[in-house]
């Protein structure tokens, strides 16, 4: 007994694991897939917008700064909850909506009426079966229309409440990524800056090269990075604990310019793939900081969309 017991055991634990790689397999193909398929779409579109939205955004927080971090992330994810209710409402069919939320209603009431009659519950399951789709459809229209621009609001937001800039006289380590098969041809240096100052580096890795560098003087610098012969350019934030913080420079990979869209995309023929600055995440805050601000703001932005939509009369 204890040895079918051990075998079950054994050859279950192979299956989970066996089922998890190709999980793991046919969702990477699939992402894969769609990367490739999105990448040339996006990537020039964002290299379009990402300097339109820093500068609305740079546009809207220099009146905001005079309040408190907690304030001003509290307005915004309640301001921005209001107007993707107001979005909602104008770009999706309110009508189909609380047509189908009604039968969802009528055939649960039928159900509960004429429990004792299968083909009546049937019947009434295929209706609101049919009716919850028809539903999901009516959503995902407007959903699909806000996504685009609320990403880029948010990308926005996380430059001022991710991180935090450099103090004087604090370290911090940029990267510099390359493609793993040049690395070791690759030549590097970074110009005397007033602003910051280069301790180490580069020492290489397998796919970059690291710098230690030192804040020197408060400000918004930017540092010029030699690599083999070419120029490319980092911003680097010493200073103001509340200034708009760009921790990466992308590459053309368009989540990389999603979530970093302060500065523009490194040139197509550049041997650097991306430049990144490992800004400070220590943060002392359940409101924003890393990966806090986020869900502050989901949480803010539906309650304050759920307050008000029975104000603006928006069904969803």
């Amino acid at each position: 007994m204890v040895e079918i017991i051990n075998w079950l055991l054994i050859h279950g634990g192979e299956a989970v694991l066996w089922l998890s790689d190709s999980l793991k397999s046919i969702f990477g193909a699939i992402f894969s897939a769609l990367d490739s398929i999105l990448n040339p779409i996006l990537s020039p579109l964002l290299s379009f917008l990402n300097p339109i939205a820093t500068w609305l955004g740079d546009i809207v927080f220099a009146p905001l700064r005079i309040f408190s971090p907690a304030f001003t992330i509290s307005f915004l994810s309640a301001a921005l909850g209001a107007l993707m209710l107001l979005a909602f409402r104008h770009t999706s069919n309110q009508a189909a909506i609380t047509r189908a939320k009604d039968q969802i209603k009528a055939n649960l009431l039928a159900m509960k009426l004429f429990k004792d009659e299968l083909h009546v519950t049937f019947r009434s399951q295929w209706r609101i079966l049919k009716a919850i789709v028809r539903l999901q459809a009516c959503v995902l229209f407007p959903v699909l229309i806000m996504a685009l621009p609320m990403m880029l609001c948010l990308g926005q937001m996380a430059l001022r409440y991710q991180w935090r800039p450099i103090a004087v006289g604090e370290r911090v380590l940029l990267k510099l990524f390359v493609n793993p098969s040049v690395i070791g041809t690759v030549r590097a240096s970074i110009a005397p800056h007033p602003g910051i100052g280069v301790e180490l580096g580069p020492i290489a890795g397998k796919s970059d090269l690291v710098w230690r560098l030192k804040g020197v003087q408060p400000g918004r610098h930017t540092i010029d990075i030699t690599v083999n012969g070419e120029h490319v350019e980092k911003e680097v934030v010493v200073g103001d604990p509340f200034a708009r913080v760009s921790e990466l420079r992308p590459g053309h990979h368009w989540v990389d310019q999603l979530l970093h869209p302060a500065e523009r995309q490194l040139p197509s023929n550049s041997i650097a793939r991306r430049i990144e600055v490992l800004y400070p995440s220590d943060i002392h805050s359940w409101i924003y900081g890393p990966d806090h601000w986020v869900i502050y703001f989901f949480v803010v932005s539906m309650l304050t969309a759920l307050a008000l939509a029975p104000v603006f009369k928006v069904r969803f």
